[in-house]
């Protein structure tokens, strides 16, 4: 096996930190449509739902569906790599949100819990390996935490706007607002190289 030479060595090094801040840029747009969307879904499903029955059942199958897709996505993004995962993800999170506005039967909220699962899973799985893969061992801790403190200090912040905006506009205004912007953080995620 070939040795790299000092100059490959530090264009990979720099295509790794320009992948990172990439990523990082993508998922605070991300953070921040979780922000707006993951606390007041959870209201939004149990009035849909009607009653606390239905509403455990539907969160129940969001996490046995993600749980269920753990193995697979994390096989198949070792092998076609991240990037098409993250992507996929992206784009499904914002017609995931979208539909949400159009369902009008407990049955296809339920469907629906399935999907979301499925994705959130997939993105979840992809999201920890691509963090893995572009950081440096030695520095792996402090940059996997400041990926973290950025998009958790963004998702924060959406949280306590997001109340404001829904009691404004109601579910379906701020759900479109929601999907559009993970549209952005998706197409920000083409831009990842190998």
């Amino acid at each position: 096996m070939n040795k790299l030479t000092f100059r490959e060595r530090f264009q990979k090094r720099m295509i790794y930190q320009q992948n990172l801040k990439i990523f990082t840029i993508s998922n605070i747009f991300m953070a921040l449509a979780f922000g707006f969307f993951t606390p007041f879904y959870f209201i939004f499903i149990n009035n849909f739902g009607g009653s606390l029955e239905n509403f455990g059942i539907s969160v129940g199958l969001v996490i046995f569906s993600g749980s269920f897709v753990y193995l697979f996505a994390g096989k198949y993004s070792d092998k076609y790599g991240q990037k098409p995962f993250l992507i996929f993800t992206g784009f499904a999170s914002a017609v995931i949100v979208f539909l949400y506005t159009i369902i009008n039967s407990l049955l296809q909220l339920y469907f629906l819990q399935i999907f979301s699962g499925l994705v959130a899973g997939i993105f979840k799985i992809s999201e920890t390996a691509y963090l893995g893969n572009n950081t440096k061992t030695l520095t792996r801790g402090k940059n996997v935490g400041k990926y973290f403190a950025l998009v958790g200090f963004v998702e924060a912040v959406a949280i306590f706007g997001g109340g404001f905006l829904i009691g404004l506009y109601g579910f379906k205004f701020v759900f479109y607002i929601i999907s559009g912007i993970f549209l952005i953080a998706t197409g920000i995620m083409f831009k990842l190289k190998k």
